[in-house]
């Protein structure tokens, strides 16, 4: 105390002043014990293009997409810049000065034909047929995995894998075989089961709708359930126990579990393996050409087998450019959707 008894602020070792009673804000609690202001010195923040590593994900994709450009540019620069010329003819492609710019004539020659918008259905309804059924069929697999023992589940995965590996054109020429109207399995098999004789002679591909709905279906279907099976049985192995236990004790049914629990906590895996399944589906090509013999009728023509047939075999390559863009725009309003999808499924987590 001095002298006309005014209270002074003792020092804190470090030279902060700590105060005192008198010095607190008139609002303040009595008991409000005096604390000590120690400025706490903040760490400097990092400076510089990886600062709180937010653009490391881009540096490390960045080659990715250095030789995705590097691969596809030039073929996609060439693709479009053919479709604006009047090359269908082989002459025209080996001597590009007799190639000339026609403009939008080529599209508007394909567009207005009533053969590509039958492709087109076509391929549409026969890629949601193999969309709807490979999934079902995956799902349904992959929930019996997980009811079967350990070395049962590692059988057929090695089976499954096993099919997976075999070549799409050595598996449409194998079900040719199974499926021919002459010494053919399935017509042989449907005879021993009470069918008549002429049964053993069936031609499963004289009517196209049953020889691409059908036959095609089972091998396409058939080729791609060991992506589906394996890929979804890793995903319900995610689903909490927990969760599946609540919901039995709740009185849930089987089906009333699967609806509300399982597929919530799936569903991301869902859309990227049915959009994944859209596009290898929609422009499938090896296994209807290994069926028909390499020669498909145009019953059976895909917008894959009706690009080749104007393409390669009718040496169309400027209409079969054009055919090619529509391909890839569709494709493209189809990744649209699922990235869509993707961006609402990551804002709801």
């Amino acid at each position: 105390m001095t002298s006309n008894d005014t209270p002074v602020a003792a020092e804190t070792p470090t030279g902060t002043p700590t105060g005192t009673a008198a010095d607190a804000p008139a609002d303040a609690p009595v008991d409000a014990p005096a604390t000590t202001a120690v400025a706490v010195a903040r760490p400097g923040r990092r400076r510089g293009f990886f600062a709180g590593g937010r653009y490391i994900p881009y540096v490390m994709i960045l080659p990715a997409v250095v030789v995705l450009i590097g691969v596809m540019a030039y073929p996609l620069y060439s693709l479009f810049d053919l479709s604006f010329q009047n090359v269908n003819r082989y002459a025209q492609l080996v001597n590009p000065g007799l190639a000339q710019y026609i403009g939008l004539d080529g599209y508007t020659k394909v567009l207005g034909d009533g053969q590509f918008w039958n492709v087109v259905l076509r391929s549409v309804y026969f890629t949601a047929e193999l969309v709807v059924l490979s999934m079902v069929l995956g799902m349904l697999f992959a929930l019996l995995l997980n009811r079967v023992s350990k070395w049962a589940k590692v059988t057929v995965i090695t089976v499954l894998m096993f099919v997976w590996a075999i070549p799409a054109i050595v598996t449409g020429t194998v079900f040719r075989w199974i499926f021919a109207s002459k010494g053919g399995i399935v017509d042989y098999v449907a005879y021993l089961f009470g069918g008549s004789e002429s049964v053993k002679s069936y031609d499963w591909f004289q009517d196209p709708v049953i020889g691409l709905y059908v036959v095609s279906a089972v091998v396409i279907i058939w080729g791609a359930l060991p992506f589906l099976v394996i890929g979804l049985n890793a995903a319900l192995t995610q689903v909490p126990p927990e969760l599946m236990e609540a919901a039995r004790l709740d009185g849930a049914s089987t089906l009333q579990t699967f609806r509300h629990v399982v597929i919530p906590v799936i569903k991301p895996f869902l859309v990227i393996t049915a959009a994944l399944s859209f596009i290898w589906d929609f422009q499938v090509f090896a296994q209807i050409f290994a069926l028909r013999n390499s020669a498909p009728e145009p019953g059976y023509w895909n917008i894959g087998i009706y690009l080749y047939e104007k393409g390669i075999v009718s040496s169309h390559y400027s209409s079969s450019s054009v055919i090619s863009v529509a391909m890839i725009l569709l494709m493209l309003a189809v990744l649209v959707f699922y990235i869509r999808q993707m961006v609402k499924i990551g804002a709801q987590d």
